[in-house]
């Protein structure tokens, strides 16, 4: 009798441990964090904390909205780069936590780029999507994915690529830059054109009231994925989530006129807002620079029209951003209506740079420049703390180690960046670690035992990124310290002192002076572009200092 009745009292014991540790258990997960990625296309760091010019000539910031919840409300890492700086390689190396030479997409097209690399290769089904999702996210992604998603307009792609739980994407390559007639593939069935498909010729927007008559009625793209992603986190319940928001903004549309498409709300509200003219704009003097970049068609100073050109695709990259700048607000205000923004990381950043004027270089982004390759990067969430500012540099490889982290999952691939957690929690700490640059335009040897026999498809000529005024080039580089050093294939080489020369100016690369430093960069970049996994990680030895003078 008396062992019945100590058999029961057991097994109730256990019973209560057990609920006691489910109870625990779901605590946990409803304890995790969330996460917001708004990532735009091709801004630069002078179209993000800047102030335009209205029409009434009051001064303006461009993005109020992400000032005031992002910058203001978190950190901001003035030194993040994207090393590859190009769409579909850093995309891909935001969601991999790796090096392009690791993750195997280093182009926009061919069998090496974009969409069919991003299949062919290991990060199909090993990303941070994935990996969030069987941790227990739910997974969401709204807006551009990989280049040549789909035909250019036909066929469009019912592809769902493997991790994502809601999937509003881009259906056709062309889709992906054009504001109005884009296609969408939304959980694998493809929609008609959306919005009106020839606005370019003929003057059709969306009406005025816009974006508030509702997305049947409004069909700008920037505001449908805003709106998407806003209903998307108000049905999320309490489930931990992860969502991804890819705009188009401010990358060019694919038709005319240049640059990319205001929403009717704000066109023409920066005609009055005077160009850039960012440190090293229309460069006087460039004969240090390689010589493929003096024998192109950036070796003439910039003309009178080139200026007017590049001051008009500023103003409507300013018009356009205002629409992202309206989509961080909404989303923001979804977290918070929902009791989610506590316990939620926001990051905002863009997956490369552009030129505007810099080097006589008036657009494109396949060069080792800072215009390039620096790109904004705020995030705010749990543990951070409100207006604070690191100046470690970090790299895009370095996102999904930090999602990682946070989120308590597990990555089923070596990744070669870390977490950034640290320097937020320190905003003074430093380190050694390097940080790889790489471009494979052609066919290279760059990539240590990597030598492909094919050739590299061209960029499509309606890229209003494609120009001859950035020309590709093979090269490999590092960013350490003080210094940012480059190898090109053909041989030519390239060393800045950034803390003394920001803008680039001052190519030393062929300094007797700096002979020591060129020995001590080429052996870290030597072990650097060959790495894997830790080994991108290790930190360099004390470098040494330029020399006086």
């Amino acid at each position: 009798m008396m062992r019945r009745i100590l058999v029961a009292l057991l097994a109730g014991g256990c019973l209560a441990l057990a609920s006691a540790g489910l109870l625990a258990s779901g605590a946990s997960a409803a304890a995790r964090p969330s996460f917001v990625v708004i990532q735009t296309d091709d801004q630069p760091r002078n179209e993000f904390d800047r102030r335009f010019r209205d029409l009434y000539d009051n001064w303006r910031q461009i993005m109020p909205r992400t000032m005031a919840l992002m910058r203001d409300k978190g950190i901001t890492f003035t030194q993040y780069m994207t090393p590859f700086s190009l769409c579909a390689p850093s995309r891909a190396t935001l969601l991999s936590g790796r090096y392009a030479q690791n993750h195997g997409v280093i182009r926009i097209g061919g069998p090496r780029g974009g969409w069919a690399a991003w299949q062919s290769n290991q990060i199909m089904h090993e990303n941070l999507a994935v990996w969030l999702q069987r941790a227990g996210y739910r997974t969401l992604h709204f807006g551009k994915f990989m280049n040549n998603y789909g035909g250019p307009d036909e066929p469009a792609e019912t592809v769902v690529p493997p991790g994502w739980d809601r999937w509003v994407t881009d259906a056709t390559d062309n889709s992906t830059r054009e504001f109005y007639g884009y296609r969408q593939n939304i959980d694998g069935k493809v929609t008609e054109r959306l919005g009106w498909p020839y606005y370019d010729q003929l003057g059709g927007r969306d009406p005025d009231g816009c974006p508030w008559l509702g997305i049947e009625i409004c069909n700008y793209h920037t505001d449908s994925m805003s709106q998407q992603a806003e209903a998307a986190i108000r049905k999320t319940g309490k489930r931990p989530f992860y969502l991804q928001i890819d705009y188009h903004t401010p990358h060019g549309d694919s038709r005319p006129p240049i640059g990319p498409e205001p929403p009717p709300r704000y066109y023409d509200t920066a005609l009055r807002t005077p160009g850039p003219r960012p440190p090293g704009f229309n460069e006087a003097d460039i004969t240090d620079k390689p010589q493929f970049l003096q024998e192109a068609d950036a070796a003439a100073p910039l003309s009178s029209g080139e200026i007017r050109q590049l001051d008009t695709q500023y103003r409507k990259s300013v018009e356009a951003l205002r629409s992202v700048d309206d989509g961080v607000g909404w989303i923001i205000k979804a977290l918070r209506e929902t009791g989610r923004l506590a316990n939620t990381y926001v990051i905002f950043t863009s997956d490369n740079g552009f030129f505007t004027g810099q080097h006589r270089i008036t657009r494109g982004k396949l060069l080792p420049y800072d215009p390039a390759i620096r790109v904004p990067f705020v995030i705010r969430g749990p543990g951070i703390k409100p207006g604070t500012k690191s100046y470690e540099p970090v790299a895009n490889q370095d996102v999904a180690p930090t999602i990682v982290k946070l989120a308590g999952a597990r990555a089923a691939l070596t990744m070669d960046g870390r977490s950034m957690k640290r320097f937020w929690l320190d905003p003074r700490r430093r380190s050694r670690r390097p940080i790889l640059l790489s471009s494979y335009a052609t066919i290279t040897r760059l990539i240590p035992g990597d030598y492909p026999d094919e050739p590299a498809d061209p960029e499509p000529t309606g890229d209003a990124s494609a120009s001859v005024k950035s020309p590709n080039q093979n090269f490999v580089g590092i960013r350490l310290g003080p210094y940012k050093y480059i190898r090109y294939e053909n041989g030519e080489q390239e060393l800045y002192v950034l803390k003394d020369d920001p803008a680039e100016l001052e190519n030393r690369a062929s300094d007797p002076a700096y002979r020591r430093i060129i020995r001590y960069l080429d052996t870290q970049l030597e072990a650097l572009r060959g790495c894997k996994g830790q080994t991108c990680r290790n930190w360099a030895p004390p470098w040494p200092q330029p020399p006086a003078g």
